[in-house]
């Protein structure tokens, strides 16, 4: 995977392991961190669609992960289409939503799709493992590639000021009965990057076991400030570049820990 140490690391890529949990780790996010839940930001998205000139019908959602958001989309009525670099993910995302909905395998910056959209979805802080300014523009402009004029592409981001302080050099664990866990953060603020290292032990017989299995993985996620967005947004050809607080109103300040952008195709 482009700009992540994992493989130099000795360890495996980020989900290869992990992909089967996910789902209950990104509830134990929404608990701990303050993540919006799936069906917030669903609703977060059918309103900023329904005042639109251009009708919303056709979705495409990149790094889509298990389905989690797709399925929320289908749920309001989206035709959908996922896209994600881990097939271990997208075999999660499969066994959700069934064969009826498109998924392709590929990685960003590359969009291989033969279709255009209403509109483009980034959940989860995908966008916050591209490695560098190049690979920001060339995914903007992939989007931008794919999506109808007047179409738009959401995304969110974990803010800079929550990968500097909130998780910093820190150890966050989590024990789910049968799945206990490990986060392991640490910033690096010269080379603008975090390296979270996930331990997890998974019960491997049934209630009572003492029997584990262990995986770990090592992921690095990428600060963006403000200006590489808006630059990058603008290059491709995105006007209306607004950002908000969480899938919310509420503009971002200092305190913001996800921030959502929202961005029109011109």
């Amino acid at each position: 995977m482009k700009g992540q140490p994992c493989l130099s690391a000795g360890y495996p890529e980020p989900y290869a392991a992990t992909a089967d949990t996910y789902d209950r780790l990104v509830g134990w996010a929404i608990d701990q961190w303050g993540e919006s839940p799936r069906p917030q930001m669903a609703a977060f998205l059918q309103s900023l669609w329904s005042d639109r000139a251009r009708p919303v019908r056709e979705v495409l959602e990149v790094c889509c992960g298990t389905g989690l958001m797709l399925e929320q989309l289908v749920r309001l009525g989206y035709s959908v289409t996922g896209l994600d670099r881990s097939e271990a993910m997208l075999g999660e995302a499969r066994a959700r939503l069934g064969a009826q909905v498109p998924l392709v395998h590929a990685e960003l910056p590359e969009i291989p799709v033969r279709q255009e959209y209403d509109a483009v979805v980034c959940a989860a802080a995908a966008l916050n493992y591209l490695p560098d300014h190049d690979t920001v523009v060339k995914t903007f402009h992939a989007v931008a590639g794919v999506v109808r004029k007047g179409g738009s592409f959401v995304f969110d981001l974990l803010s800079q000021q929550r990968l500097r302080n909130d998780f910093g050099t820190q150890v966050w664990a989590g024990d789910l009965d049968d799945l206990a866990f490990i986060w392991k953060f640490e910033h690096h603020p010269t080379g603008g990057f975090s390296d979270l290292t996930y331990t997890q032990f998974r019960r491997a017989g049934g209630p009572g076991s003492d029997s584990y299995t262990a995986a770990r993985e090592l992921h690095r996620l990428y600060a963006l400030d403000h200006d590489t967005v808006r630059d990058a947004a603008r290059d491709a050809g995105f006007t209306d570049i607004a950002v908000f607080d969480n899938y919310s109103s509420r503009p971002v300040d200092d305190s913001t820990n996800y921030e959502t952008w929202t961005l029109t195709r011109a």
